[in-house]
């Protein structure tokens, strides 16, 4: 790894001349055990047809038509500062808490939560962009994706890290695991590189009653990646006239007034 912040590219702009016997994104159905070097994990790429892909890392086997899932728990719990910061830096020292050897730089991508430590629910959030080494269990700095607005006060304010998402993933197993996405190709072994759909058109195994008649048009992960329809997934009756298919979530108002201001997932 590297310091870096996530990229995006969006691939097949307008103006962009590109062979039409040839995809120009044919990386994405390749995985490897070598990283490739322009890109970083947690990276996305975006595709004319809406499709959207992360660059990942396997922690074991990927099945091409399942959900695979999100394995990291966290990799430093919640510990209070040892030092202070004043607000306007983007380098912290993270205290010395139970954690694994750490290599520089592993952590770009993961993310920093900072709790301010007053009577409110003052947050800092941000993105990690690079880190020192550390032997196991020592303190470290890490590098942020922005100055910290607010000062971090010893024995006051507390901190919990965690490590890039994608970094660690495979074939889902339970439902206790949030699914990230399907992978592009068969990933066969732990270590390796590749892209996961995580928007767009795709095939996923069908579970249940996904797509029969009766309201079943809507979508839930089952726990070993397979997709199930809305019925079975949450033991109810669709009404006639409705359907459970998910589009999305209320952000401001109601259907009382002032809205609702709706965003929709697609």
């Amino acid at each position: 790894m590297t310091k870096s912040t996530t990229r995006v590219d969006y691939l097949g702009m307008a103006g962009i001349v590109q062979s039409v016997s040839k995809g120009a994104w044919d990386f994405i159905y390749r995985a490897s055990t070598v990283k490739d070097p322009k890109w970083n994990v947690g990276d996305r790429c975006v595709l004319p047809d809406g499709r959207e892909f992360r660059y990942a890392k396997s922690i074991g086997a990927c099945i091409s038509g399942q959900g695979c899932e999100f394995t990291y728990t966290g990799y430093v719990a919640y510990t209070n500062f040892a030092d202070s910061e004043d607000a306007g830096v983007n380098e912290i020292t993270i205290p010395a808490a139970t954690h694994a050897v750490l290599a520089e730089d592993e952590l770009v991508g993961g993310y920093v939560l900072i709790f301010v430590g007053d009577t409110t629910n003052n947050v800092m959030f941000r993105q990690i962009v690079g880190n020192a080494s550390a032997v196991s269990g020592a303190a470290f700095k890490v590098q942020l994706d922005g100055d910290i607005d607010q000062a971090i006060v010893s024995g006051t304010s507390s901190v919990e890290v965690y490590q890039n998402p994608y970094a660690a993933l495979r074939t889902g197993t339970t439902s206790n695991l949030s699914k990230a996405g399907v992978p592009a190709i068969k990933v066969s072994a732990t270590a390796t590189y590749f892209w996961v759909q995580t928007k767009g058109l795709i095939w996923c195994a069908p579970q249940a009653n996904l797509g029969n008649t009766g309201g079943k048009n809507g979508g839930f992960w089952h726990d070993v990646g397979n997709i199930s329809d809305g019925v079975t997934a949450l033991a109810v009756t669709i009404p006639a006239a409705k359907s459970c298919q998910y589009a999305g979530y209320t952000v401001s108002g109601s259907i009382s007034g002032n809205g609702p201001l709706f965003m929709l997932t697609g």
